[in-house]
C-alpha cells in the first residue's frame, strides 16, 4: 500500500499533545498559586511556626516576607524546570547568617524549610485536584524538581549557618578572653571593660557569679560542649580556659545550673563556685572566690560560702604551722578522729546524730572528741576549738610539719 504524500497533512502525536497541555496546565497553575502566595503564607507561617522549635524569635513580617521570596523562587523555578540561581542560592545564605544570629538551632532551620516546601507541594496536588490525570502526571514528574530546590536551599543554608555561628564563637571567645583578663588584673574598671561586658550580654551593674575548674581535666571540645548545652540556658554565660583554670562567669544563671551542665560534660572535674556580687568589680572577686575554693574541694564542688574561712587563710599556711600543726599530725596518724571531727562539725555539734552519721555509739564519738582535745590541745566542743580543728585538717597537704 502506498504511503501517504508529503503534502498531506499528518496525523497529530496526541503524546506530544498531552505533554503540551499538560506543561502549560503546571505553568498556569504556578502562577495561580503565585499569586495567591499573599493569602497562602500567613497559614504555612503559623504552621512552621508550631511545628519547628524556636521560631518565636523570628519577628512575623520578617518571617513570611522569607518564605514569600523563597515560595516565589520555587514556582517560578517549576515553570522553567531550572534549579535555583546563583542569587538565590546567596539568599538562602543570608538567610541562614541571619537565623544563626538570632539563636535558632540548625535543625530548627533546616526542619522549617522542609516544613514549608510540603506544604507548598500540597498545595500544588490539593489545586491539580484529583480529576485531571494530565496535570498530575505532569506534577508528579516535578517532584525530583522540588526536592533539588530543598535540598539546594537547606544546604546553602546550613552551610551559610555554620560558617556564621564559627566566625561568632571565634569572636566572642577573643572577647571573653580580653574580658576575663580584665577582671583578674583587678585595678580599676573603665568603660572600655563595662563596654566588654555589654556586647558580651552582660549588665554591668547586675550580679555575677563565677566558677572554676582545673584546667587539665578539660580538653578544648568538652569546653565546646559546655558552652553549646548552655545556649539555650537561661541567662548569660560565658566559659573559657585561662593560665590552666577552666573559668565561667554567668548572670541570671543559677550556679547549678551550670554544675549540673559540667558535670554532664565532665563528671569528675572538680569545682570551685564564688559567692555572687555586684558589678564587675565583685565578678573578678568571684572569680578569686571560685579559684581559692576549687583546692579544698579537691574533688566535687567547693563553694566559697561554706569554705570561706579555709580560703581565706590558706595563703597564710605558712604562719599556721606552729598553731594548727598538731591538728595535721594526729589528723593523719588518727583517721578515725579526723572523720569524727569533720562529721561533728557537719552534724551541729551533736552527739547523736555524728554517731548515727558514722554508725558508731554517741559515747564513742564522746570518747574521740576527748581524745582528740588530749593530742590536739583544742576543744572541739566549741567554736574556736572546732574551727581550728576543721581548718587544721582542710590545711593538711600545705602545712609543714
Amino acid at each position: 500500500m502506498a504511503g501517504k504524500s508529503s503534502g498531506e497533512p499528518s496525523s497529530p502525536d496526541h503524546s506530544a499533545g498531552s505533554t503540551r497541555e499538560g506543561q502549560e496546565a503546571i505553568v498556569a497553575l504556578c502562577r495561580a498559586v503565585s499569586d495567591d502566595l499573599d493569602d497562602l503564607v500567613p497559614g504555612i507561617v503559623d504552621l512552621i511556626r508550631r511545628e519547628v522549635r524556636g521560631y518565636a524569635v523570628v519577628e512575623r513580617a520578617e518571617h513570611e516576607h522569607a518564605v514569600t521570596v523563597q515560595y516565589q523562587g520555587l514556582l517560578t523555578g517549576l515553570i522553567t524546570r531550572r534549579p535555583p540561581t546563583r542569587e538565590e542560592n546567596e539568599r538562602a545564605r543570608e538567610l541562614g547568617r541571619s537565623r544563626a544570629r538570632q539563636g535558632l538551632a540548625l535543625e530548627s532551620v533546616v526542619s522549617a524549610y522542609h516544613v514549608g516546601y510540603r506544604e507548598m507541594w500540597n498545595i500544588l496536588l490539593h489545586r491539580a485536584g484529583p480529576d485531571d490525570p494530565a496535570m498530575r502526571s505532569e506534577l508528579a514528574g516535578l517532584v525530583g524538581t522540588v526536592w533539588m530546590w530543598i535540598e539546594r536551599a537547606s544546604s546553602a543554608a546550613a552551610d551559610a549557618y555554620g560558617e556564621t555561628v564559627r566566625a561568632e564563637d571565634a569572636a566572642r571567645l577573643s572577647l571573653t578572653h580580653r574580658f576575663l583578663g580584665a577582671l583578674m588584673a583587678g585595678g580599676p574598671l573603665v568603660t572600655e571593660h563595662a563596654h566588654m561586658a555589654h556586647m558580651l550580654g552582660f549588665d554591668p551593674g547586675g550580679l555575677f557569679q563565677a566558677v572554676c575548674s582545673p584546667g587539665e581535666a578539660w580538653a578544648e571540645q568538652d569546653i565546646a560542649e559546655l558552652r553549646h548545652r548552655l545556649r539555650r540556658s537561661r541567662g548569660v554565660m560565658l566559659c573559657a580556659g585561662r593560665d590552666n583554670v577552666l573559668m565561667a562567669v554567668f548572670q541570671g544563671m543559677s550556679a547549678d545550673v551550670f554544675l549540673d551542665a559540667l558535670s554532664a560534660v565532665n563528671p569528675r572535674a572538680p569545682a570551685g563556685v564564688g559567692l555572687a556580687r555586684k558589678g564587675l568589680a565583685g565578678a573578678g572577686v568571684s572569680l578569686m572566690d571560685a579559684m581559692e575554693v576549687l583546692p579544698v574541694s579537691g574533688s566535687g564542688v567547693g563553694r566559697f560560702a561554706d569554705d570561706w574561712l579555709t580560703a581565706t587563710v590558706r595563703p597564710r599556711s605558712d604562719r599556721l604551722s606552729a598553731l594548727l600543726g598538731p591538728c595535721v599530725r594526729v589528723g593523719r596518724e588518727h583517721p578515725d578522729l579526723a572523720e569524727t571531727i569533720r562529721a561533728f562539725a557537719r552534724h551541729g555539734f551533736s552527739l547523736t546524730d555524728t554517731g548515727r552519721a558514722l554508725h558508731i555509739h554517741s559515747n564513742t564519738v564522746r570518747y574521740r572528741l576527748d581524745r582528740w582535745q588530749q593530742l590536739t590541745g583544742f576543744d572541739a566542743r566549741t567554736w574556736a576549738g572546732l574551727s581550728a580543728s576543721v581548718v587544721g585538717l582542710d590545711l593538711s597537704g600545705r602545712l609543714d610539719v
